[in-house]
């Protein structure tokens, strides 16, 4: 679930409350199929066979057929826009669009992928439907919301900026604990290198380094903001540089990339050709090195199969030296929206219910490793996330880069991770130049 939270009581699966368009398959009634399309993840396909199960069970008649690929080479994409055209999927997993999808129309920028579906009324607004009610709601809307609606059940988030796992035995050995604040962040790899050790692994073939600099960024842009205002300040950000009073050579981004640079020294020098697949599984095995691995939240499970006795525990790299405003930043991941399409959208509304439901949801979480988006629904039992549910009470959305028209270059919505150095051969000046220029060429400035 990548590629980079915040319950009411248990809902009686009933027809009430529920949208109209389908219709329930009653004992000795026609067979009826209900189609559940989602992407490729160890974890959360085996909840979702789960799920199917008990849903089959509990509706005698109804068979739930699951449709699923990986995200590589665009074979995911190409499955969920057939099943949109064939109008054939009930429950579809997307990517929420967050608020950075639906750019104002004063800037001509049309939305796509999620938010374009939205625009267009091809999702059911999902707001008032009873289940909604054991997730928060605001960050529901923050997620996939528009002019007052909710077009889906954003159910699976992550840590991706500035996150960290580390080796706890490897740590305590050293006397290091969790660091709070950059510098101790720094003191800690400059201890494990004195010691002959590599501080940080990462996959720098798939640009995971830039993690490192979302982190920071995240943190640096939201000191002294509440976490609720993460979208305006997303918002705020996105409007000044399409207005052209703030820029990639700003003061703030050079700030973002000495402090990217002073983490960077302690990186795997091998690190351009690791891939992020294998990555999680090589950093498990080595227990005598490697104490850190740049990673989303969404591993916790490989790193776990590929080393079942490592001692195994998270952090997001704390981007400033005031532990208070180092917090998490989470990404909204897999979301699930039922098609104005759908053929069965009862039943659509009732699979809903069922994975809503806080027994239900938690088994979710333990399979999946997310970030929970039900209130009262936090333990996952998993041992690695006990940093993080003691960290996500003031967690915040991740900042989206600025609006850019379709076509932009790829350095006109930030630096290119894989040229900058010292992964790539350009130094912070020749890409924070190179990215203000193609961002003020794709904005007409």
């Amino acid at each position: 679930m990548r590629t980079f939270l915040p319950v009411a009581a248990a809902i009686t699966l009933t027809l009430a409350g529920c949208t109209t368009g389908g219709s329930t398959a009653a004992p000795g009634a026609a067979a009826t199929t209900l189609t559940v399309a989602q992407w490729t993840n160890a974890g959360a396909i085996e909840f979702t066979k789960q799920l199917n199960a008990k849903f089959e069970k509990a509706h005698p008649g109804v068979t739930v057929k699951l449709q699923s690929t990986g995200t590589a080479n665009g074979a995911w994409a190409q499955l969920s826009n057939s099943l949109l055209q064939a109008k054939s999927v009930d429950v579809l997993a997307r990517f929420a669009p967050t608020q950075a999808g639906f750019p104002p129309e004063s800037t001509g920028i049309q939305p796509s992928g999620v938010a374009a579906l939205i625009t267009a009324g091809q999702l059911t607004d999902l707001k008032n439907q009873p289940f909604m009610k054991n997730y928060d709601a605001a960050t529901q809307a923050a997620a996939v919301g528009h002019k007052g609606g909710v077009y889906g059940v954003m159910a699976a988030s992550y840590a991706a900026a500035g996150a960290i796992w580390y080796k706890k035995d490897l740590l305590a050995r050293y006397g290091i604990g969790v660091p709070a604040t950059f510098q101790e962040f720094l003191d800690a790899c400059a201890t494990f290198e004195k010691a002959g050790k590599t501080p940080i692994f990462l996959s720098g073939k798939v640009g995971m380094q830039g993690g490192i600099w979302q982190g920071i960024e995240n943190q640096l842009l939201m000191k002294g903001r509440e976490p609720a205002e993460s979208v305006d300040v997303s918002a705020e950000r996105a409007k000044a540089f399409w207005e052209g009073t703030q820029k990639w050579t700003d003061p703030v981004y050079k700030e973002i990339g000495a402090r990217y640079a002073k983490v960077m020294q302690y990186v795997e020098p091998a690190a351009s050709g690791v891939d992020q697949q294998t990555a999680p599984g090589v950093w498990a095995v080595k227990t005598d090195d490697y104490p850190f691995l740049v990673d989303g939240s969404w591993d916790g499970l490989t790193i776990q199969q590929a080393n079942p006795k490592l001692n195994l525990g998270f952090f997001v790299l704390p981007g400033t030296d005031d532990a208070a405003a180092n917090r998490v930043a989470f990404k909204p991941d897999l979301t699930w929206v039922v098609p104005a399409s759908a053929p069965h959208k009862d039943l659509a509304m009732q699979w809903l219910a069922m994975f809503s439901e806080p027994d239900n949801y938690r088994q979710w979480l333990r399979l999946t490793g997310s970030l929970s988006a039900q209130p009262r629904v936090q333990n996952t039992g998993l041992p690695w996330m006990d940093w993080l549910d003691a960290h996500t009470a003031d967690s915040f959305t991740q900042l989206t880069p600025p609006w850019t028209p379709p076509g932009a270059p790829l350095d006109a919505s930030g630096p290119d991770f894989y040229k900058l150095a010292p992964i790539g051969p350009d130094s912070l000046e020749t890409i924070l130049s190179r990215s203000a220029a193609a961002y003020a060429k794709s904005a007409g400035h």
